[in-house]
């Protein structure tokens, strides 16, 4: 079966960009795949410290480097912070780097999809061209579908419902592509 994990969120118990992540899972779901999802919320990782081995931290980074190894495709949502992707995304990605070993480093061949929110009209362009640089630099494969949701407040509800019918079908078509796209690069790969 098809792996997807999600990671995303605020340090925000009610992120926009966690509900946009969980829409998009929800219909990975429905495609066929099993899901699972890390909000940054909920990890509360601590900062990357290049100068520190696996061993020094703790089992929320274990848990979540050993889903991205497993992982056959991610869909990352983020929140837009002054023209580019939220820090606590960027720390909670540079994690990929215990990944770097072996023949298939780092997210090699995982197909990746990418949603960016904002509370004002600025989403999108920086904050996904920073995520598809974050996501080329770690060998995954961004697809076409990026959805960057401004003015999210109006979007999506306080209880976390995706209430605009254009950006729940956009996070929808996201979620299956994601899905559709690792299935198909797996079975090239298995030839």
């Amino acid at each position: 079966m098809t792996t997807i994990i999600g990671i995303g969120g605020t340090l925000s118990p009610h992120s926009r960009n966690l509900a946009a992540l969980e829409h998009a899972l929800q219909s990975a779901t429905a495609a066929g795949a099993q899901t699972e999802l890390y909000s940054v919320f909920d990890l509360q990782l601590p900062m990357l410290d290049p100068h520190k081995v696996w061993e020094d931290y703790g089992p929320t980074v274990h848990q979540l480097v050993e889903a991205m190894r497993r992982a056959d495709g991610l869909i990352i949502s983020t929140a837009a912070y002054h023209g580019t992707m939220a820090g606590v995304t960027k720390n909670a990605l540079d994690y990929a780097e215990f990944l770097s070993g072996g023949p298939t480093p780092y997210w090699h061949n995982k197909v990746v999809g990418l949603i960016a929110t904002a509370s004002g009209t600025m989403a999108g362009p920086n904050t996904l061209t920073g995520l598809t640089h974050v996501v080329h630099a770690l060998r995954g494969v961004v697809v076409p579908l990026m959805v960057a949701i401004p003015d999210a407040d109006n979007a999506i509800d306080r209880e976390g419902h995706v209430t605009d019918n254009h950006w729940a079908n956009r996070l929808a078509q996201l979620g299956h592509l994601v899905v559709t796209m690792a299935q198909q690069l797996n079975s090239v790969q298995a030839l």
